[in-house]
Formats: C-alpha cells, structure tokens, sequence
C-alpha cells in the first residue's frame, strides 16, 4: 500500500443546532466528482489557485493555495491524471454516505484503476445551502 496524500478535516466552527441530511446520490456523485477534478487539475497544473477557490470558506481561512500545494507535494509529479479517471470511471461508494460530528457528510469510495485503486474520503461542509469540501484524504492502494 502506497500512502500519496493525506490532508486532515482542518476546522473549528460554531454550527447552527438544525442537523444537515445526507444528499441524494446523485448528488454524492456529483460532488465527488467536481471535488475530486478540481483537485487532479491542481495537481496536474501543480498551482493548487483553482482548487481553494473551490474549498469551503472555513477552510480557506485556515489555509492557502501555496499551502495546499505544499501538503500535497508528494502527489506532485506522479504522472496520475485524476481528472480522466473522473470523467472515464465511475466512482464506488463503498460506505454509505453519512452525517458526522458537527454536521460533516463524509463520502467514502475510490475508482477501480489499475494496478491501484484512486480511493478517497472527502468531508464537506454546508455553507449558505451548498455542501463545501474541508477534508480530502486519497490514496493509491492495491
């Protein structure tokens, strides 16, 4: 098992008392899929500007583009083209998706490349009524 990438769910909030509801699937899949192409293009282009603008606020607070780029500098280089993978595979959803602590969906599945799998695990946040990425953790695992 090759660990690429590992960034931690980086907030601290004061949430509203109403519990979110997990999205539809569709949705799920929708989201995993812009997430996850916004994140391969940073990493393609290695200028990780896009994907913060695409993060959510409270995470933007807590971080920059330059340091994104910089916690993920280990997946920089490896020659994996996230975003084909996106538009060409579907994604497997091998966790229901579910409502966390404080409010967080959190998606868990990956893609069936080869020789490794692209799995992932992202935590989104709603933020005036659209669910906002604040974690993102992928591997390439056997």
């Amino acid at each position: 098992m090759k660990k690429i990438l590992l960034i931690p769910l980086l907030f601290v909030a004061t949430l509203a008392a109403s519990a979110a509801e997990v999205p539809e699937e569709a949705d799920i899949k929708s989201m995993t899929e812009s997430s996850l192409r916004s994140f391969g293009k940073a990493v393609k282009k290695q200028d990780f500007s896009g994907f913060y603008e695409d993060i959510a606020s409270i995470w933007q607070k807590q971080t920059t583009a330059e340091k994104l780029q910089a916690s993920f500098k280990e997946f920089l280089g490896k020659g994996i083209d996230l975003p084909s993978v996106v538009k060409e595979m579907e994604p497997v959803f091998n966790h229901a998706a579910e409502i966390g602590a404080n409010d967080v969906l959190i998606i868990k599945g990956y893609y069936p490349t080869k020789p490794n799998r692209v799995v992932f695990q992202l935590k989104y946040l709603e933020e005036e009524g659209d669910w906002k990425l604040v974690g993102i953790d992928v591997d390439l695992k056997e």
